[in-house]
């Protein structure tokens, strides 16, 4: 045996694993349920009746052939691939139309306006996080719009300096409580009259008009009023920014993500991960812009409060910050006017924009072919009629099904046309709100009077709560005011660290949550995120101390502060791909498309309330604990966290929308009272907390 065959296989090349990958994501496709699985020749036919004559511009044989290559993708594209030549196929395909198919799977761009609508997404989740940036930054200059957070002696300043604590508190919350209420619960309204882009680019034009008025305002009264305006706005963007993108994608391609019966898909767990990675890009983005801005008006090296009303360079200084993302919103309002509005919004029956021509008329400009446009036509239509009642009325005779209003949406022809006509003709703009107020409340109602739905309600609403306790936000809307006695310069360099962890690690959560679980990630990271902020906690409580004014301060640039420093970015780096994500990856993906919307909004709702009540609370809690007081708070609030996780939150990676309706179905109790009595004495006995898997008898 020769030398060389004594050698160790060489590993393939970067390229060829690279080529691998892809491969395999290609494939991983095909395992994701098809809505036209399993049905019957005469349902299906049934089914393509009544589409043509909902939509008589269409020839019958244009959906025949369209629906036999929804109902069998993974063959028509590997017989577009030449990988199958021995068959004769139903449908005879061009040559346009393999090209198509097989480009549609393998090419990220196939898509004609993908591009713009990436890049309108990206835009609205980065306005969102440099807006956070922005309210960060210029709490370092609210004493030229007249709080007063300068220390004097205990007899002097603790009366007054506690008003401005509230004051600075009240004017940097208003956004997230206008947001959560009433924003977020009119997001659905909202988009029942004006759709996706419409929202969007409403959102965009009352945020550039927010910062304008922040921008110009001279006192902190003039600001708080201005954020109201952009605040239930900007939570438009926390609810639509990845909704714009994953309708888009969901419309049918390769029938991965068909709602009807499958109801999770790639995008479905991509988006929120990338959502989050761009809100993070715009964190970090926005502290840069707020150095650069300090910086050009020589506040760079000056101390954080100066005079009281102040109008001179750091007067510049706040309103630059504040106009900053005026920016990033006309550019989010242009790139909306670019993008097609998502087929959906006009296929969904007993709304006043339901259009099946122009749905169709949308789908033929961003597919290839008429071909690909007539299928993901079929596929929608077919999972927003029928899906729901596969779904939600299994167990119910067929008598039941018929007289049900779905059904009668979806079904019955002569009722489905005459109501959508009534509903889409000569509509008063009194009669529009009172339609559109009827059809949010029929998404609501479900989610606190159905079992599978108000659990699935807790979950999320229970891992956006976690979000908020677990003091992430402490930094991403204080980092400044935490670290101010240090100076303007060091404070934003710190801000601007802590933005960098948190975006770099979030790239993690990509494809991770999907793989090790949303779960299994939230009770692996919180005990570490803990375990960081009690280090900070210590490190800052044994530091050399400064007396500050009113109580001391761990002194800058000493072993115990760059101590507390790292251990804070660790924090960072150990929540960015764990409850950086997943709070709105759970929210998108947990409800059935008819709720799903109206269950993210309440959801996210709940985070950005308690996100508010936090910014309220913080500068208080601040100056009565100190900093490592605030630090080792929180990091006993993650452990409440964990344990809130450890009970009443399920597992859902890689479940269809059918094994999500049998693990929330579950009551909560039964689920708590099994980690109760089972898995933590098993995790107890074994001392394996995550790693070994349990018979699922709950």
């Amino acid at each position: 045996m020769t030398e060389r065959d004594n050698r160790e296989p060489q590993k393939p090349s970067l390229k060829k694993r690279l080529e691998a990958w892809v491969e395999k994501q290609i494939h991983t496709r095909d395992e994701f349920g098809n809505s036209l699985a399993g049905v019957s020749e005469p349902v299906l036919r049934k089914g393509i009746d009544t589409l043509c004559r909902d939509l008589p511009s269409l020839e019958r044989n244009e959906v025949e052939r369209a629906a036999e290559v929804a109902k069998n993708g993974n063959y028509y594209y590997r017989l577009s691939k030449g990988l199958i030549t021995n068959l004769s196929p139903v449908v005879e395909l061009t040559q346009d139309e393999k090209e198509s198919l097989v480009a549609e799977r393998e090419r990220l761009f196939s898509q004609r306006g993908m591009l713009i609508i990436i890049c309108t997404v990206s835009l609205a989740a980065f306005l969102q996080g440099h807006v956070q940036s922005s309210i960060n930054a210029m709490s370092l200059f609210v004493e030229t719009v007249g709080i007063d957070i300068q220390r004097q002696d205990d007899t002097q300043s603790n009366g007054a300096d506690s008003t401005a604590q509230w004051q600075l508190g009240g004017m940097n919350a208003i956004p997230f409580l206008t947001a959560a209420f009433p924003g977020a619960p009119l997001s659905l309204p909202v988009n029942y009259c004006l759709g996706r882009r419409g929202a969007l680019g409403l959102s965009a034009l009352l945020i550039i008009a927010s910062s304008i008025g922040s921008a110009f305002a001279v006192t902190w009264q003039q600001i708080l009023g201005a954020r109201i305006v952009g605040g239930p706005w900007g939570s438009r963007l926390s609810v639509l920014l990845f909704w714009l993108l994953r309708q888009q994608l969901d419309i049918g391609v390769d029938q991965l993500s068909s709602p009807g019966n499958s109801g999770k898909s790639i995008a479905s767990t991509l988006l929120p991960s990338l959502t989050f990675f761009r809100v993070a890009c715009g964190i970090m983005i926005g502290f840069v812009i707020n150095f650069v801005i300090a910086a050009a008006t020589n506040t760079l090296n000056g101390q954080p409060n100066a005079g009281l009303n102040e109008r001179g360079g750091r007067y510049h200084a706040l309103q630059w910050i504040a106009a900053a993302p005026v920016v990033p919103s006309v550019l989010l309002f242009i790139a909306v006017c670019f993008c097609y509005e998502s087929p959906r919004f006009y296929m969904r029956p007993g709304t006043p924009n339901y259009n099946l021509d122009r749905a169709f008329r949308n789908l033929l400009q961003v597919r290839p072919t008429r071909l690909q446009a007539t299928r993901d036509l079929f596929l929608i239509w077919w999972s927003t009629r029928d899906g729901d009642i596969h779904q939600d009325h299994r167990g119910k005779s067929r008598h039941e099904i018929a007289h049900h209003a779905e059904y009668q949406n979806g079904v019955n022809i002569n009722n489905e046309d005459r109501t959508s006509r009534t509903l889409t003709s000569g509509l008063t703009y009194a009669s529009l709100i009172v339609l559109v107020t009827r059809l949010s409340v029929d998404q609501f109602k479900p989610l606190f009077t159905r079992r599978r739905l108000r659990n699935a309600l807790w979950s999320s609403c229970v891992v956006a709560l976690s979000q908020q306790l677990c003091g992430i936000n402490v930094f991403a809307f204080y980092s400044n005011g935490m670290f101010s006695d240090y100076g303007v310069k060091t404070s934003m360099g710190y801000s601007f660290g802590f933005g960098g962890v948190n975006f770099f690690f979030g790239i993690l959560a990509m494809r991770s949550i999907d793989i090790i679980g949303r779960r299994s990630w939230l009770l692996s990271t919180l005990p570490m995120m803990s375990m960081f902020l009690m280090a900070a906690t210590i490190s800052y409580a044994v530091a050399p101390q400064v007396d500050s004014g009113d109580q001391p301060k761990p002194k800058a640039d000493t072993g115990g502060s760059i101590a507390g420093i790292i251990f804070i970015y660790l924090f960072a780096a150990a929540y960015s791909p764990g409850l950086g994500p997943i709070p709105f990856t759970l929210a998108s993906e947990s409800f059935p498309l008819k709720n799903r919307e109206a269950g993210a909004s309440v959801a996210i709702s709940i985070n950005l309330f308690f996100a508010g009540l936090l910014t309220i609370l913080l500068p208080r809690i601040n100056a009565v604990f100190e900093m490592a007081g605030t630090l080792g708070f929180f990091a006993g609030l993650n452990i409440v966290a964990f344990v809130l996780i450890f009970f009443f939150v399920e597992e859902t990676k890689q479940l269809t929308l059918e094994e999500l309706d049998t693990v929330f179905n579950n009551p909560k109790s039964r689920f708590a009272h099994y980690q109760l009595t089972k898995r933590l004495p098993f995790l107890s006995k074994t001392g394996i907390c995550f790693g070994k898997r349990m018979p699922r008898d709950h």
